[in-house]
């Protein structure tokens, strides 16, 4: 059994107001460490000064770290068909409000070890980690988070092991599948693509992305946490896509998923708003820069996907530009906004109107230049082709297959190999992690003017 142990710093004890400050995750299997992940979490806004003071930690950390936005997509990847496991019911709270907070569903605990103490040892002593640790005689250094994730898992094994004969926390995810479903593997190539689990009205129930389609089909079918039983009773049948490379493979399962919606996916069915940049003049004749959450569905679609990344830009330019902090959307006031230094006093009436407008205007050219448009070579299906991912303008076009000998003398021609997809939330999501994760090299990618 995959069991993902997550540890976790929050600000405060008061859930409603309590913000994630950083994390481990240890997924072990069968005694082995599978995958480890360990980071402080960036929150925006900042703490104050009386939150600051009353942490036992460098803040400096917190300040340079990630915020949960950039790693979240890692996270849902390790801890995915895993069971989850964490201290306390409060730990769980807080993380899956964080996720929740910027649009990712984060599932619920299978496990929370303090139930599972009280469960076996029906002890009167108060549930802490040093308590359960000192009765039930485990050493194991506490100076990480990752060290809290060990003496949580060295907690359950020897509550398991107490416990063989009548286990309440895993015997319901031990059972043995017993479908009697006779499934063909021999099919399913080893290289990258999506996979299509099918019922026996040959409707698709789940679909996944693979680096190698045969093997992570087969670990669905050798698991036994009670969702992946499940989905294995109802498959009949098995398809696949392959598509050279993990990154299209993840732009397709997205695609599949969202248009498709299978009972057994639970992320990616519904498409998140973005939060983007727009513009009004207002009824004094002041152009004004917005942020608000737009629906795909009008095909006025941006490269931002939060309201803090969002954010961001717009504070970058209204220091760029000399803009208002108030006429930028970034003070919420009627009054003078607090920015003496780039506001040349627009909303005190000290500037004139057209001047203002022509630098919101230089603003949003600004913004709008900097959305890239390239093209990413990647690995085919086979050692002939390569395939292609185009993006104009920030916004993701499609994918497409071409021989590697193909005459290409212009972008025109590069188009035509391409089948076009939507631009949604996930694309731009997994788009940019690629760039971030991976740091494609110049023959990777193709910028286009």
């Amino acid at each position: 059994m995959r069991l993902s142990f997550i540890s976790i710093i929050c600000s405060s004890n008061n859930l409603k107001i309590s913000k994630l400050l950083g994390l481990a995750i240890l997924t072990i299997e069968d005694g082995t460490i599978i995958s480890e992940f360990e980071s402080f979490v960036k929150v925006v806004p900042h703490l104050s000064k009386s939150e600051r003071a009353a942490l036992n930690l460098d803040y400096s950390k917190i300040r340079s770290a990630p915020t949960l936005s950039d790693i979240a997509p890692e996270i849902i990847e390790i801890i995915e068909n895993t069971h989850t496991v964490f201290i306390d019911q409060f730990s769980c709270s807080i993380f899956k409000k964080a996720f929740r907070e910027i649009g990712y569903p984060a599932g619920s605990a299978n496990i929370i070890l303090e139930k599972a103490y009280k469960n076996y040892l029906k002890s009167t002593t108060p549930f802490s980690l040093y308590n359960a640790m000192e009765l039930l005689k485990i050493q194991q250094p506490l100076h990480s988070l990752r060290d809290i994730c060990l003496a949580m898992e060295k907690i359950l094994d020897t509550l398991n092991t107490i416990s063989s004969d009548n286990n309440p926390v895993l015997s319901s995810m031990e059972n043995e599948r017993s479908d009697g479903n006779e499934i063909d593997f021999s099919h399913l190539p080893k290289s990258p693509g999506v996979y299509f689990f099918k019922d026996y009205n040959d409707q698709t129930i789940y679909i996944g992305k693979a680096k190698n389609i045969s093997k992570r089909v087969r670990s669905h079918f050798t698991s036994r946490l009670k969702f992946e039983l499940e989905l294995c009773r109802q498959t009949t049948s098995i398809d696949f896509e392959e598509t050279g490379s993990e990154v299209i493979a993840l732009l397709l399962e997205a695609h599949y998923i969202h248009s498709l919606k299978p009972k057994y996916n639970t992320l990616q069915k519904e498409i998140i708003d973005p939060y983007i940049i727009t513009s009004k003049m207002d009824s004094k004749g002041v152009l004004r820069i917005q942020l608000v959450q737009k629906s795909y569905s009008d095909n006025q679609n941006e490269f931002y996907y939060n309201r803090t990344s969002v954010l961001q830009k717009v504070k970058e330019v209204q220091q760029k530009f000399n803009l208002c902090n108030r006429y930028a959307g970034i003070e919420r006031t009627s009054n003078k906004c607090n920015d003496p230094i780039f506001c040349k006093g627009i909303c005190e009436g000290k500037e004139d109107k057209q001047s203002y407008n022509q630098r919101v205007h230089k603003a949003l050219d600004y913004i709008f230049a900097q959305r890239p448009s390239y093209i990413l070579k990647l690995r085919g299906r086979s050692a002939f082709e390569e395939s292609l991912v185009l993006v104009k303008n920030g916004i993701y076009q499609g994918f497409g297959f071409i021989d590697k000998e193909a005459n290409i003398n212009s972008i025109a021609d590069i188009e035509s190999f391409i089948k076009y997809y939507p631009h949604n939330y996930f694309t731009a999501r997994i788009l940019d992690q690629y760039f971030k994760n991976t740091r494609p090299s110049l023959q990777n990618v193709i910028r286009l003017t």
